[in-house]
């Protein structure tokens, strides 16, 4: 049982109950002796106080002061010996009922203080931080342990944006990334709050960013590889434009130092010049934008146009090994939010291993035809497919790894790349057979009304 708590009695708290306790006792007392209704259930009021603040033993004391009471005001007020018998015996049940009230009281109360006990070690025990605060005036009503240890000047995370009830904040201040998620609730007052739990996720943060600067690596490794494959391709779109340009440049030269010459065709021959060296420029902006190293900037494209964008250059590759390019887009796709660029060098990754598969197809059957077309659930699906020999079995699970290459001077890169590049836009790279003969890669791009 539990130690009467006589340091408790003594403050001013508990002397305010004490008194509470006494004015009840009196007062019920006063009312059972000067009426001839039976109050004696009243007295269950200051058991209950006396037990619920002060113990059990405190509850068991004044159920023998109000038996007392009751006993004296009421038994001795007049009556035979055998009323007063039976008074005296009434008085005994009183007080057994009187004092298993209080115990079952004060048990009460303490089942529910181990109660309260026990769920408040499992907050404080989390990993995660719990708090909860005013629904309206954002008030600190709660913070578990983690939530003190973490943030000691009592500042919490920022919220998600409004309408989610969960997101990964940046905390700008602290330097820190948190998953915070929220809930209302009404607090034990009746007033609206909100419970929220936040994880640390700095460090996952900052690994999945050291991750992508890896990923950019591989990517520029991967680009300026595929640089030193197209060089050849590169030169043959240089020499045409440079060439006409020295041709038109050759032709006004001599008809000026012959002295038979027309204005307006040299203008003419100036212009048409002019445009040469734009279009060279422009094959040298590709090629500039294709190696640098830069963060993705995705923006709403038409993949289509990023097909037709880098078409010529696989032409031209194709050319020379006596491929036939076969474009089925369809015109009804809808855009995709997209680096241009990141996608053209996946176009051309997956281009140049068709072209490369067919090495060994009659030439009168190498063709390479890409596809576009609506995907599943909103996205849009480009297909490359080659009349090569198709996947090894044994290699096809892990055709995507990296370094893994069937060719003997690859490094095995590209279809990692183009996998993550994928990947990193949300989207999925895939590979299936292509009939009896070749094979077919496939990636999705979720569309940007998805």
């Amino acid at each position: 049982m539990t130690r009467f708590p006589i340091s408790f009695l003594r403050s001013e708290p508990g002397l305010h109950w004490l008194a509470l306790c006494a004015a009840l006792l009196v007062a019920i007392a006063a009312v059972d002796h000067m009426t001839e209704v039976n109050v004696s259930i009243l007295y269950l009021a200051p058991v209950f106080i006396a037990a619920w603040v002060f113990g059990a033993p405190a509850g068991v004391v004044v159920s023998i002061i109000a038996t007392a009471l009751w006993f004296l005001f009421d038994a001795f007020s007049g009556g035979e010996t055998l009323q007063k018998a039976y008074d005296a015996w009434d008085a005994a049940i009183q007080f057994a009922t009187f004092a298993i009230f209080a115990v079952v009281i004060a048990k009460l109360k303490t089942a529910i203080g181990h109660a309260d006990e026990r769920f408040s070690t499992v907050l404080e025990g989390l990993d995660v931080m719990v708090y909860v605060s005013d629904a309206a005036s954002g008030e600190l009503l709660y913070a578990n342990d983690p939530f003190r240890n973490n943030f000691a000047d009592g500042r919490a995370p920022p919220e998600p944006p409004p309408g989610r009830s969960e997101a990964e904040v940046h905390d700008a201040g602290r330097g820190r990334w948190f998953l915070v998620r929220v809930r209302p609730l009404h607090w034990t007052d009746g007033r609206n709050a909100r419970l929220h739990l936040a994880t640390d996720i700095t460090a996952r943060r900052r690994a999945e960013e050291i991750h992508l600067q890896q990923q950019e690596k591989l990517a520029l490794t991967a680009r300026l590889v595929a640089v030193g494959e197209m060089a050849t391709t590169l030169a043959h779109e240089l020499n045409q434009p440079l060439a006409a340009i020295a041709n038109y440049n050759m032709g006004c030269v001599q008809r000026l130092r012959s002295g038979d010459w027309d204005p307006a065709e040299l203008v003419e021959a100036m212009e048409k010049g002019a445009l040469q060296a734009e279009r060279a420029s422009g094959v040298i902006q590709r090629l500039r934008e294709f190696v640098a190293r830069r963060a993705p900037r995705p923006a709403a494209c038409d993949i289509n146009d990023v097909v037709r964008g880098v078409r010529s250059t696989i032409e031209a590759d194709a050319g020379r090994h006596s491929v036939r390019v076969a474009l089925a887009l369809s015109e009804r796709v809808p855009y995709v939010r997209a680096d241009q660029t990141l996608m053209e060098q996946v176009i051309l990754n997956l281009a140049r291993n068709a072209i490369d598969a067919m090495a060994g197809t009659p030439a009168a059957e190498r063709e390479l035809c890409i596809f576009s077309r609506d995907g599943a659930g909103d996205t849009v699906e480009v297909e490359v497919a080659d009349r090569g020999p198709g996947i090894d079995p044994e290699i096809e699970a892990r055709l995507f790894s990296p370094f893994l290459s069937t060719k003997p001077d690859g490094m095995g890169l590209g279809l990692h790349i183009s996998r993550s590049i994928v990947e990193a836009h949300g989207g999925h790279l895939w590979v299936t057979r292509n009939g009896e003969r070749g094979a077919s890669f496939h990636f999705s791009l979720r569309s940007v009304y998805a």
